[in-house]
């Protein structure tokens, strides 16, 4: 092993004109792919924080499917979303919250009074958690619910008001309403009965408007799923809770599509839009095609430069190799020696490079970013990263690249007489 690295240290020591080549072409290399990369990095942080935050991805609706009970049809069944599948939900990388809208198993029905009349309807009701529509509960009021009480505070979607005023009002000649007149406005609610069908342990509530929103399901009226987990286990002692949807929402763009993907393998409906998602991402694509075409070029250079240097270099040990050849070295061992020599160049200088270009990349161009404010309104100091992954590629593509020429052409001495 000694007399190797001394063989090694001998073929070292003429053509260092051509080592100093290599040593430039590497340097070159592998400091444009950091300097690149860091900049691309940046600028893509950049789209995500300043454009993805003013497009945010589109809210994910999470849906049970429904499936028929036999191949020829007849009556259909629901599948359910439980709670165990909510927590795994949850528990899926990018989500950053999951909105519960829990189904209500017992007929309700509603008496409200209002402009001097009654009106009586069968309703459709979800529990909804607060999170997700606590900016739409009007100021003043209060979506939170006391286990027992038979107050409950009700949100309606912003569409049955429109639907009220656009259709029904007009159909029966009643006034029309507006966001202020229901606010507060209070109302019978019978939980377990309905025109259809009356348990015989139903509950008489009362309750309140207290917001009106776009995030609920429309024609319906939602009250906190504390209430709703209440009422449900009053009415229906061995009720387990299930929920009609799910409204997920993703941490940024970037983990929409896996997202997607992984719902819909763990067997639901998914319903969302995907321009927005789109949009980020082409052009971040866009942006890293540049990123690919750079390196490349310089990458073309690279490779051409990086070849006739090593093959200079070797060229002037052509005179030692023959010696050792003569002393008895064989043929594999002197390709083995040059193939071995130029992997530890092209790693050490490679190497070199990307950390010490790394370096000086995120020190200069922070200081670049404080001194200019036009350049801190655009892009941030912490914007500027470079994983581990970003400066080991040009080392492996440099050492790959010199063990790949060293090899080829230490084959003359391998087939051919020195």
């Amino acid at each position: 092993m000694i007399g190797f690295l001394k063989v090694l240290g001998l073929i070292s020591q003429k053509g260092k004109i051509y080592l100093f080549f290599l040593a430039t072409s590497i340097f070159i290399f592998s400091s444009f792919f950091v300097i690149i990369t860091g900049i691309k990095n940046a600028i893509n942080r950049t789209v995500e924080k300043n454009i993805g935050a003013k497009l945010p991805p589109d809210t994910i609706k999470v849906t049970p499917r429904i499936v028929p009970k036999n191949l020829f049809g007849g009556n259909i069944k629901g599948a359910s979303i439980t709670y165990s599948d909510y927590k795994k939900i949850r528990s899926v990388k990018g989500v950053k919250n999951v909105y519960r809208v829990m189904e209500i198993p017992f007929p309700n029905s509603v008496i409200l009074r209002m402009f001097g009349i009654v009106g009586k309807s069968d309703m459709v009701s979800y529990g909804i958690d607060y999170s997700l529509v606590k900016d739409d509960i009007f100021r003043g009021y209060s979506f939170k619910y006391k286990v027992g009480s038979t107050n409950v505070p009700f949100i309606v979607p912003k569409g049955i008001l429109e639907a009220y005023n656009l259709a029904y009002a007009r159909g029966q000649g009643t006034p029309t309403v507006s966001e202020n007149l229901l606010k507060g406005l209070t109302f019978t609610y019978y939980a377990g009965k309905s025109s259809y069908k009356t348990l015989p342990n139903y509950i008489t509530i009362e309750g309140q408007i207290v917001g009106i929103s776009e995030r609920v399901p429309a024609l319906s009226i939602c009250m906190p799923i504390e209430a709703a987990e209440y009422l449900s286990k009053t009415i229906i002692p061995d009720y387990t809770p299930n929920y009609s949807m799910l409204y997920v929402e993703v941490v940024s763009h970037d983990y929409v599509e896996g997202i997607i993907k992984k719902l819909k393998s763990m067997g639901y409906n998914v319903e969302t839009s995907t321009d927005k998602t789109k949009f980020v991402e082409s052009i971040k694509g866009f942006i890293s095609n540049i990123t690919l075409v750079l390196i490349s070029l310089v990458g073309i250079f690279a490779v051409i430069s990086v070849f006739i240097s090593i093959v200079l270099f070797v060229s002037t040990k052509v005179d030692f190799l023959s010696l050792i050849r003569m002393l008895g070295a064989t043929r594999i061992y002197i390709s083995v020696t040059i193939t071995t020599l130029i992997f530890l160049l092209t790693l050490v200088i490679s190497y070199a490079s990307s950390v010490i270009t790394k370096e000086l990349f995120i020190t200069y161009s922070s200081q670049l970013i404080d001194k200019f404010d036009v350049v801190k309104d655009f892009v941030r100091k912490d914007y500027l990263t470079l994983s581990f992954s970003d400066v080991m590629m040009p080392v492996i593509i440099s050492t790959v690249l010199g063990v790949v020429s060293s090899f080829f052409i230490s084959l003359r001495f391998v087939f051919k007489r020195i």
